[in-house]
């Protein structure tokens, strides 16, 4: 089908990260869109002041006259909204197939990874914007660089996070690609690890003949799968890798993080990345070798990375309580939860008090020794309960079983379980000592614990 300006399109769901996103989109493109949700997040508000109609709750008559109803893979099969637009014969879309018609007139790149891939999107993005090229960009994150999680340019290139959570990823054929990590992850969706790897080569087959695959070389889980690819390939790493583009003369600061890029044996000026991390490096590494083979001088790509504002819940600095930092950080992954505490202890190196909301019951259940041993870098532990989101609760996983492996993980650590809010907002206020850095982690909405602390300063 085509899209047609005009058209009445309605989201089911429309606050998720990137629903909100492509119905913002369509809305600037002259279509007229409703949706539902059954939370009033800041993204709803936000698209509410654009003048998007978006209903509380989801019922049937929601989906009043509208041409075009998209879902996605969180809304259940006997969702009414879904089920009365299946039965209206009028054409129902996943997210991933809208996504696809919305970009097909554009040069595509598409970013995929178990981690990195919002970063990742949002730095080559950054890159476009800043040189004037003028790109269409989605991204499953808030960027500052673009005040948003979506921009629509009249560039000729669209730069898009292609989740794999549900391998409806394998949808966006004919695009060149970068391919950050691939590790266990959504097996509630994929079931098993083998099933994922599959997901990821059956998307890599799908590359754009003309175009190119950037990927990871120290993973070789990301190796086996390149080996699907039937475009020219880029691999990148860090210092001592065997890779085509490389960092050298890695430095920190609590700023964030200087590095010498090195591209096939070339040395190139200095970048000044202002995010910490040595993930943040990798990140950086697959945006200038993407950046370079579209056709940007380098040089200038690392310069533009010197203004990126990073993404939302992204190691984001939230304020200060009691002279403590408080940090938010989306990890909601074992390696990208030990990934954001090396950082802090690297960058800071102060005392650092985690507080981790586990998201999903699925995943907490496969990834529980993982989880029990990620914790390493934090001097304070706290567990709070799992965050559900699309699932509902089982009795065979709990927080209160992670808090104790973490616990027995760690010997002779401050290690806790805290169900609420309220009670951890009043540990962390008796706990922190001046200087410490307090992390509140995960995928759910942990980030209002953050939120509250520094609120309770501006309060006194």
């Amino acid at each position: 089908m085509q899209l047609q300006p005009g058209q009445h399109v309605h989201f089911i769901g429309i606050g998720g990260v990137s629903m909100s996103a492509l119905a913002g989109a369509l809305n600037e493109q002259g279509f007229e869109i409703s949706g539902s949700d059954t939370r009033l997040s800041q993204r709803v508000h936000k698209l509410r002041a654009a003048g998007i109609s978006v209903y509380h709750g989801q019922a049937a008559d929601n989906i009043g006259d509208a041409d075009l109803i998209i879902y996605t893979t969180a809304i259940r099969d006997d969702n009414p909204e879904l089920v009365a637009a299946q039965a209206s014969g009028r054409p129902v879309l996943h997210r991933s197939e809208l996504l696809t018609l919305l970009l097909a007139e554009k040069q595509r790149l598409a970013v995929t990874g178990t981690h990195g891939k919002s970063t990742t999107t949002a730095m080559l993005g950054s890159i476009l914007l800043e040189l004037g090229w003028d790109p269409t960009i989605f991204v499953g994150a808030y960027c500052a660089n673009w005040d948003g999680n979506y921009r629509c340019g009249q560039g000729q290139w669209a730069v898009f996070e292609a989740c794999e959570s549900d391998g409806s990823f394998r949808r966006y054929e004919g695009c060149s690609q970068i391919l950050t990590s691939i590790e266990p992850d959504h097996l509630d969706e994929h079931h098993n690890f083998a099933n994922l790897r599959r997901a990821f080569a059956e998307f890599v087959a799908t590359a754009d003949p003309d175009g190119f695959v950037v990927y990871w070389a120290d993973d070789p889980e990301v190796v086996a799968a390149i080996q699907h690819s039937p475009v020219r390939t880029i691999s990148y790493g860090l210092e001592g890798a065997q890779a085509d583009v490389t960092a050298a003369q890695i430095t920190r600061s609590s700023q964030g993080v200087r590095f010498v890029p090195v591209m096939f044996g070339r040395t190139l000026p200095v970048v000044d990345l202002p995010v910490v991390g040595n993930h943040n490096v990798l990140n950086a590494l697959a945006a200038l070798a993407a950046a370079e083979q579209i056709g940007i001088d380098v040089p200038a790509a690392g310069l533009a990375l010197s203004s990126f504002s990073g993404v939302g819940r992204r190691f984001e600095q939230m304020g200060w309580v009691n002279g403590c930092q408080v940090i938010d950080d989306y990890a909601h992954h074992p390696t990208e939860v030990r990934a954001t505490l090396q950082a802090a202890k690297d960058h800071f190196g102060r005392r650092v008090i985690a507080v981790f909301q586990p998201h999903l019951y699925s995943r907490t259940r496969d990834l529980m020794d993982q989880f029990a041993s990620c914790f390493g870098q934090a001097d304070v532990v706290v567990i709070t309960d799992i965050y559900g989101a699309r699932e509902q609760p089982t009795d065979e996983v709990s927080a209160e079983e992670l808090y104790q492996r973490v616990r027995a993980n760690e010997p002779g650590k401050l290690v806790r379980y805290i169900p609420t809010a309220d009670e951890i907002v009043d540990f962390l206020l008796q706990t922190a000592q001046a200087e410490d850095m307090i992390l509140t982690i995960g995928a759910g909405d942990i980030c209002q614990v953050a939120e509250r602390l520094v609120q309770t300063t501006q309060q006194l």
